[in-house]
Parts: C-alpha cells; sequence; structure tokens
C-alpha cells in the first residue's frame, strides 16, 4: 500500500508539473514574491556554491523555512560548528530569509546557503547527489513526503527540531493519515517545544522512544551573534531620536499598520508638547513601497512628519526641526533588532491580523514591554507565558492598542515590572539548543 500510495502521489505532482511551470513563470513575469528563486528550487543545478569536487560527503542539512526559524536555528548551529568538523548546508524557502541566511553566514566557508527544492523525485534526487548529507534537520514542522521518503531509503536520518504543529495542519494529516503515517515513520526523532506537540506528533505516528520535549530555541536568541553592529545602529538613531518616546511596530502585515498609526495620531493629539517618534517594520520587503505611501498620506492628513531609515541613514535627520510625530519607515532588512533596543514600547506584528503572529521574545531580550494582537497561533505557548507573568499585554480591539501604548509610555512601574519579568522569563527557558544538540550527537557519524 506504502508503494502505491507514493506512485499516485508522484503521479499527482507529474500531471500538475507544466501548470506549475506556466504559473511560476507568469509570476517570474509580474515579479511575484512568490516566483523567488523557483528555477533554483525546481532544477537544483545553479548552485555554484554548492557544486563540490564530490570528495567530501556527511554533511549536515539543516532547513528553515524562513527568518523566524533561522534565528531560531543561529544558536544551535553555533554549537553544532564548535562540536563538528562538517560542512553545514542551510536551505530556505523564501527571499527574506535566504537573504538574511546568506549575509549571516557569508564567512563561514564550512556553511551553504540554497533554496529548499520542491518535493519533486528529480529535485530531491538532484540536491541530494549536490550535498551529499548524512543527516536532515528541519527546524519546527517542514513534511515533504518524497524527501523524507528517498531520505528513509538512503538511510539518511530525519530530525524534526523545535518541533510543532498548528491545529490546523494536524486535523489535515489526521484526516489523510491512510497516506502520511508512511511519511511521519521515517522521522527518527522529533524534539518538541512543549508537551502538547509531543503528543500530536506520537498521535501521528512517530515512536514514543523517538520524541522528546526540549522547550524552545527561541529562547536561546543571541542578540550580539544576531545584528551585526547593532549597538553603533542603535546608539545613532537613540542620539537622532533622543528627545521623545520611541514605538516600535514590528514585522507589521497589510492592516496593521493602520491600525498603529491612528493609535499614535490619538497620542500626538493628547501629547502635543511631546515628541512621539514611531518605527514601522513590515514582514516583507515587497511591502516597503506601499507603506511608505500609506505612511506619507496618513501623515500629511494627520499632522505628522515622515521619513525612511535608509533616508536617515544616508543623509542623517535633524528632530529639532520637527516637532510632534516622526513616522519611520524601517525600508532596510536587519534592523529592527537594533531598533528594538531603543525603543519604550514594541508592538510586534502578524498579530492584528489572521496570521499567525511573528516572534514576541524579541522586544524582551533588551528589557522592554511588548503588546501584540490576539492572532497569535504560532507563539500560543509564549504568549501564555508573557501574558501570565505580565511582561506584556495582548491587545484584541485598536482601543486595547492604544491603551497599552499610553500605559507603557508613561507608567513607569509598569514598565519597570514588565521588562524584568521579561527578562526572567527567557532565563528561565534558555538552554534548548543544547538539549538538542545533545540528541543530535547520536546521529552524527
Amino acid at each position: 500500500m506504502r508503494i502505491i500510495l507514493f506512485v499516485f502521489y508522484n503521479i499527482i505532482l507529474f500531471l500538475i508539473f507544466p501548470f506549475f511551470i506556466i504559473l511560476s513563470t507568469l509570476l517570474v513575469l509580474i515579479k511575484d514574491k512568490r516566483s523567488v528563486g523557483f528555477l533554483d528550487k525546481i532544477f537544483p543545478f545553479t548552485f555554484k556554491r554548492l557544486h563540490r569536487s564530490g570528495k567530501e560527503t556527511g554533511g549536515i542539512w539543516i532547513h528553515a523555512v524562513s527568518l523566524g526559524e533561522l534565528r531560531a536555528s543561529v544558536n544551535f548551529i553555533k554549537l553544532l560548528r564548535n562540536r563538528v568538523n562538517k560542512p553545514i548546508y542551510v536551505s530556505v524557502t523564501t527571499k527574506t530569509g535566504f537573504d538574511f541566511a546568506d549575509s549571516f553566514y557569508k564567512n563561514d566557508k564550512n556553511i551553504y546557503v540554497f533554496y529548499f527544492p520542491y518535493d519533486f523525485h528529480f529535485s530531491i534526487g538532484r540536491i541530494l547527489r549536490i550535498i551529499k548529507p548524512s543527516l536532515f534537520i528541519s527546524i519546527e514542522t517542514e513534511i515533504w513526503p518524497n524527501l523524507f521518503n528517498i531520505l528513509g531509503k538512503r538511510n539518511i536520518p530525519v530530525i524534526i527540531l523545535n518541533a510543532r504543529i498548528s491545529d490546523s495542519s494536524y486535523r489535515n494529516y489526521l484526516y489523510f493519515r491512510f497516506f502520511f503515517k508512511y511519511v511521519f515513520e521515517k522521522i527518527d526523532l522529533a524534539l518538541c517545544i512543549s508537551e502538547q506537540y509531543r503528543l500530536k506528533f506520537l498521535n501521528l505516528g512517530i515512536k514514543k522512544e523517538n520524541i522528546h520535549k526540549t522547550g524552545n530555541m527561541k529562547f536561546d536568541l543571541n542578540i550580539v551573534d544576531m545584528a551585526v553592529d547593532m549597538d553603533d545602529k542603535g546608539q545613532s538613531l537613540k542620539r537622532i531620536f533622543n528627545k521623545g518616546k520611541i514605538i516600535v511596530a514590528g514585522s507589521t502585515h497589510k492592516g496593521e499598520e493602520g491600525l498603529i498609526l491612528n493609535s499614535v495620531s490619538e497620542l500626538n493629539k493628547s501629547r502635543k508638547d511631546e515628541n512621539i517618534f514611531l518605527f514601522i517594520a513590515p514582514r516583507h520587503p515587497e511591502r516597503f513601497g506601499e507603506v511608505y505611501s500609506l505612511i506619507k498620506n496618513y501623515a500629511k492628513d494627520h499632522d505628522m512628519n515622515y521619513c525612511r531609515l535608509s533616508s536617515i541613514y544616508s543623509s542623517g535627520y535633524n528632530t529639532d526641526n520637527k516637532p510632534g510625530t516622526i513616522v519611520v519607515l524601517v525600508d532596510m532588512l536587519g534592523e529592527l533588532l537594533a531598533i528594538y533596543g531603543i525603543c519604550d514600547v514594541a508592538f510586534v506584528g502578524g498579530s492584528m491580523v489572521d496570521a499567525g503572529g511573528h516572534n514576541i521574545l524579541e522586544p524582551l531580550f533588551f528589557g522592554k514591554p511588548v503588546v501584540f494582537g490576539k492572532h497569535v497561533e504560532n507563539f500560543l505557548e509564549i504568549a501564555g507565558e508573557i501574558l501570565e507573568i505580565k511582561a506584556g499585554k495582548i491587545a484584541k480591539t485598536p482601543k486595547d492598542l492604544y491603551n497599552a501604548l499610553i500605559e507603557y509610555l508613561y507608567d513607569e512601574n509598569a514598565v519597570k515590572e514588565a521588562n524584568k519579568r521579561g527578562l526572567d522569563l527567557i532565563s528561565q527557558n534558555r538552554g534548548s539548543s543544547l538539549k538538542n544538540l545533545n540528541y543530535i550527537m547520536n546521529y552524527i557519524k
């Protein structure tokens, strides 16, 4: 039955392949973000950095879908590099993730970054012939039938690290369990974020002895490693925006910029004698132009000033000549952490709209209070812990967002307590990267 199901799966992929090529070509022509790297994902022969002499084998393949998973893996990869003298291949799916990883690891000659191939049999086979891995590690949960099946046939262990699974994905895997049970049985080790996820993976068919709860690697984020020249950048901005309150809206999605602008506009009306600086950092770079137009039009209608972060770095900026509220579009990648470091309060996006949320821990690493919306499905456990110890606030409505900003901007005691509790939460939960490495060493030849 397993063979029949995989044959059927590949027949479906074969039938949709021509339409997939046509659609991808159209997306390239219109410069859609979903087309980025699609040739590399289908025909993995353009990886010039990966073409090796053929003599070096046994490397470790680590897959992280995008920026969030990459950041979660940074400390683990650092520990792994110190323990193992093997090439490490880091694959990503999104352009944002690729740009970050390619820049972050550019000086490490033993780490190679490439786009994760689509699950076509020939694409998977090609990339395995190029990199010749001895171990495959997926950060969080990416389940690909052909990949896992081929890895299993070649006796290459499959490990899920920082393992989690959404409710919707869990339901889908259960519904198609007749097929996916053959995929999940290929997983040699699942190191889970929480007991809840451990039980889910157990129910999906992974052997009990191969599933362990080791905690969340997102608590192991090393700020020094993550942001090059972060202190210099932060202090440079602090010198410019030193006469007022700083609010950051990080990783925002469409629909959230307007909400944060409305809240800051209300602040502007009630605090006319004070400068308020709002930094807006869209999650996706392709929205920079769209968001700048929104900021520009909104600022003109609401008596605000505005600029781009890139223009501040290139030409400077004098806030003395522009009292009141200044809205800054963060139109550069890799700057958000530095800005979290100088803010008074941070709102983390993808949470006021149904996008699952982004890393609500990041502001806490700097001792800053965090505000987020109700859509934090990707961070449910962390959100619950933050709210329980009062290290941050949830904003279910625009009014909640405004009230949270007011409290964290002007209630010194609330800020002091939130900051201390946030740092304590991080300190108490560190260490999962090392736990994971100790398990994984048993699979490294």
